[in-house]
């Protein structure tokens, strides 16, 4: 009787311990298995918001090249034939165009929902501190969240990219709320969706369930083309986790003494679980097939506007070129009226005729810069040892012949040799010495120097001047294409130069910036690369 009841003991032992046993890793890998869902729901949200995301910038794309093609036409043609799909511009309640070089203004809003709206001055004049600050990017942005005084969250999108052709910027404003609902609103049905850019919630859906384990809640970082960083959380309701967590893992500690019975469950349970896993490896494979188009899809879009590029480019030059040579003819035509006239006419009528062959110059002058600044991005770029000395002297040579008295003093130091391309240094050089050489003629001494200096392992030039100089608080913008050291001054010139050099300096991954001040001179400092300088040196010494 004892040994019965010490086996039945033992027994009762060894099923409830086995019982445990198998409920608690039965347990555990059902709770892996639906991690495993979770993960892969997780991953399709944020698939999903990516795709939309740039969906969304590449119909604000659209749209800029819309206002930019038909700014100048009466009536707009259709948005729709231009490839504008209103679907993708939800959530945007304003967009903005501006284009001061064609003088034209576009306002698409809830007020005026039609895309050839031309705002009035005063409607214009709520926005121009957008417009503002989009004259200040170099480069397209999405910028905020910014949350208004009713809680609602935005950002500020601004498409402004300077080698497209394109001369206008595209400025609008996307409320965060209603473009992650569309986005969303048919993704992952029964879980609770969070995103968030940094600490400030942008949009959120549904609640997580309370008792959920930790790992069925997954968080993830998506960023688009714009550099926008937001965090996705994704977690399952309650009622997705009372359809999905099966209570067979439970029963088996509940029936151990029938465990047969249980154990047929178990497996199909399992086995479900299981295929759930490869229907959520399989959705994921689809994703990753997906991401892989979408890569595709934008190498095309790079390859278009690449080609769009070059014919933009391919017309520029034929129109410079076609436009050289009858202002050649009318140069010498000028000329010769002009002599032929000048017993003929009075004074006053030979100062205006006198004016002519000057203008034609000009003009020559700004075809000349404007395919300047063309070669400097489009040229083919090869490194090789320059010797700075000897092309500074050669430039100097050049550009002092024809240089109206008092002289010129150049002292040109024994300058290191670089690594750089010869053609845009030659183009920089050239640029940089003539601004010099400009700014000086109202000086009686006129003196130039071209130098340089040792500065945190690199090579740095200089050239300085005694000229006029300049406001060393417009240091940040005398770079940019237009803009004139001396805007006052009569001197000639179209504000290109220093552009060019500026350019040049970038493309080979250095740095230039200006040091001066107002009738005491300028200079002029730029490096070709941090290694430029010990390359050349290395061939130099071989």
């Amino acid at each position: 009787m004892a040994t019965r009841l010490i086996y039945a003991v033992f027994v009762v032992v060894a099923v409830a311990i086995g019982t445990l046993g198998l409920w608690t890793a039965l347990t555990r890998s059902n709770e892996q298995q639906i991690a495993r869902i979770a993960e892969a729901e997780s991953y399709s949200a944020r698939s999903q918001l990516i795709r939309s995301t740039e969906a969304m910038i590449s119909a604000l794309h659209n749209v800029r090249i819309y206002w930019s093609a038909n700014g100048q036409r009466q009536t707009l043609r259709r948005p729709r034939a231009d490839g504008i799909d209103m679907t993708n511009l939800a959530g945007i309640p304003l967009i903005l165009w501006d284009d001061p070089a064609q003088g034209v203004r576009f306002l698409r809003s809830a007020d005026s929902a039609i895309f050839d709206y031309r705002p009035t001055d005063d409607e214009w004049a709520r926005f121009e501190a957008l417009t503002a600050r989009a004259m200040k990017l170099e480069q397209n942005a999405l910028l905020g969240p910014y949350a208004n005084d009713d809680g609602n969250v935005f950002f500020e999108v601004y498409l402004v990219e300077k080698d497209d052709g394109v001369s206008g910027n595209v400025v609008a404003l996307l409320d965060a709320r209603e473009a992650l609902e569309r986005m969303l609103v048919d993704v992952s049905p029964g879980y609770a969706i969070r995103v968030l850019a940094g600490d400030m919630l942008l949009y959120e859906r549904g609640t997580a369930a309370p008792d959920a384990p930790a790992s069925w809640t997954r968080s993830g970082m998506i960023r688009s083309s714009l550099d926008s960083l937001w965090s996705v959380e994704h977690s399952p309701t309650a009622g997705l986790v009372a359809s999905i967590d099966s209570p067979a893992v439970d029963l088996v500690l509940l029936l151990g003494l029938f465990i047969s019975v249980l154990l047929g469950t178990l497996v199909y349970e399992n086995g479900r679980a299981r295929l759930r896993a490869a229907a959520a490896e399989a959705a994921e494979a689809e994703l990753a097939d997906l991401n892989r188009n979408l890569e595709e899809n934008i190498a095309e879009r790079t390859r278009q506007l690449r080609d769009r590029t070059a014919d933009l480019q391919t017309l520029a030059d034929s129109v410079a070129h076609d436009l050289r040579n009858p202002l050649n003819s009318l140069s010498v035509n000028a000329q010769l009226l002009e002599e032929r006239a000048r017993l003929e006419l009075s004074p006053e009528s030979m100062r205006v005729l006198g004016r002519f062959t000057p203008s034609v110059n000009q003009m020559a002058n700004i075809l000349d810069r404007l395919l300047g600044l063309s070669e400097v991005s489009h040229a083919t770029f090869c490194r090789e040892t320059v010797d700075m000395r000897n092309l500074t002297e050669e430039i100097v040579e050049d550009l002092s012949g024809a240089e109206p008295p008092p002289p010129v003093r150049f002292q040109v130091d024994d300058l290191p040799a670089a690594y750089a391309d010869p053609t845009l240094v030659h183009m920089l050089l050239t640029n940089l010495l003539a601004n010099a050489i400009k700014y000086t003629r109202t000086r009686q001494s006129r003196i130039v120097t071209v130098g340089f200096e040792a500065r945190d392992g690199e090579t740095v030039y200089y050239v300085a001047d005694n000229g006029v100089g300049f406001d060393q608080d417009h240091a940040d913008t005398i770079f940019g294409a237009f803009n004139r050291l001396d805007k006052a001054s009569s001197s000639e010139g179209i504000g290109l130069g220093l552009t060019i050099a500026h350019r040049v300096v970038e493309r080979h991954d250095g740095k230039i910036w200006a040091q001066g001040r107002v009738g005491e001179g300028a200079t002029f400092y730029f490096s070709l690369g941090s290694t430029a300088g010990n390359r050349a040196s290395q061939s130099l010494s071989a």
